[in-house]
């Protein structure tokens, strides 16, 4: 055994009685050098202050040497991930003016909930993919997607973009739409047609809860071309927000409001 692994296994106490410096010297790490000098690898580490174990790095630091009485050092971090620790976390927080009491009792629909396949180099990658509608049904509605792993995830997520996505919508008499609408969205033919009231909304069911969700009483619609739930849902929210509202007619034709609304207006 050579002298320096001697004095190291002494306890404590009795190598700083024999040589606090010379235990010292031994518990710190030198750099090698071409020159025969010793250099310390602790910047702060001086002559003088080299029996002072504390300024060593806590690897070198052998304060627990007394108790455990050897030289094997405590774990610092657990072996094992912790349970608790939830990768791909979701916040609840939402980037909107609204309170928590008026986001719950917003309606939510979710209309598409259907599994997508990503394809990428390690092969086809599942998930679950959400489109979400809410509203308070009074003018106010916004639809959001999203995408997870699990169909909950994908939801909650699709449902948090929906709320920060929400807009308002016009209403003429507060239940139906301004006037007749002709939309088209890529291979998506929207018309939406206003009605009287009593009538109802007669149209396509994914364009019903998104009428329920902004408060739209009497509507009727057809959609022609595509109906792939994706492209109703987008080409109802753009032909709702493009439609023409009677003091925009009346300016641009020069009348007053009441000749637009008795002409368009008089059997609703």
């Amino acid at each position: 055994m050579l002298p320096f692994q001697r004095l190291l296994a002494r306890p404590l106490a009795t190598a700083a009685k024999t040589s606090p410096a010379a235990y010292a010297c031994c518990a710190t790490r030198l750099y090698a050098t071409t020159d025969n000098v010793q250099r310390f690898r602790q910047a702060g580490l001086t002559k003088d202050n080299v029996p002072q174990l504390d300024k060593v790095d806590s690897i070198l630091d052998f304060t627990e040497l007394s108790k455990d009485k050897t030289l094997d050092q405590k774990k610092l971090f657990p072996a094992s991930r912790p349970t608790d620790a939830v990768m791909n976390t979701v916040t609840d927080v939402v980037d909107t003016p609204l309170s928590t009491i008026e986001q719950a009792s917003l309606l939510k629909k979710t209309l598409v909930l259907k599994r997508v396949v990503n394809m990428n180099g390690k092969g086809k990658q599942p998930s679950m993919y959400a489109l979400v509608v809410v509203g308070n049904g009074q003018g106010l509605a916004g639809y959001g997607e999203g995408k997870d792993e699990e169909p909950s995830r994908a939801i909650f997520k699709a449902t948090n973009r929906a709320i920060k996505n929400l807009r308002f919508f016009e209403r003429y008499d507060d239940r139906t739409i301004s006037m007749d609408i002709e939309h088209k969205f890529h291979a998506t033919k929207l018309e939406l047609r206003s009605r009287p009231p009593g009538f109802g909304c007669r149209a396509n069911h994914h364009i019903h809860e998104i009428c329920r969700c902004i408060g739209i009483q009497d509507l009727s619609g057809k959609v022609r071309g595509s109906r792939k739930p994706m492209n109703v849902i987008k080409a109802t929210f753009e032909a709702l927000s493009n439609q023409k509202m009677p003091e925009d007619i009346a300016k641009m034709r020069g009348k007053k409001l009441a000749d637009v609304q008795a002409v368009y207006y008089k059997g609703h």
